[in-house]
């Protein structure tokens, strides 16, 4: 949502940080870039070309798309209907401008609780991700693997 970025800026990000990672595709690496709704809402806005051609890549099968909702929220801390309106709305915008439904989900803002495993569900999610350093950091019991 490039909530930490200047209006102003948002074009230079995209053009410094997102385009780039098209060059990767390019040469054949295999990537996934997750978002959420809202911040393909506002790149198309700034920049349809990119998600012509994120979609393009998409197609092809060179880059997963991960979903995260409509808008990056701390779970855990809203009322469940806040997470379900978040993760349905999420669903339709990708569904609108990318034609795709996500099937793994980034866990928003790395804010896991048991809880939340239902919406992801419900939203036909079929995997999620998150961090691992924080969690492991209170778990030293955990082997590295």
């Amino acid at each position: 949502m490039f909530s930490s970025i200047e209006e102003d800026d948002r074009r230079t990000v995209i053009n410094n940080c997102y385009w780039p990672l098209f060059k990767l595709v390019e040469m054949g690496f295999p990537i996934a870039i997750e978002a959420p709704a809202l911040t393909l809402e506002i790149i198309q806005a700034i920049d349809k070309n990119w998600i012509d051609k994120l979609k393009q890549f998409i197609r092809a099968r060179k880059i997963e798309f991960i979903g995260s909702g409509y808008s990056q929220i701390i779970g855990p801390l809203v009322p469940a209907e806040v997470n379900d309106w978040n993760q349905s709305i999420g669903q339709d915008i990708y569904q609108e401008i990318l034609g795709v439904e996500p099937q793994m989900a980034l866990v928003n803002e790395m804010a896991y609780s048991s809880g939340m495993i239902e919406h992801y569900a419900n939203h036909r999610y079929k995997s999620i991700i998150m961090e691992w350093n924080n969690p492991r950091k209170e778990h030293p019991d955990w082997k590295n693997v």
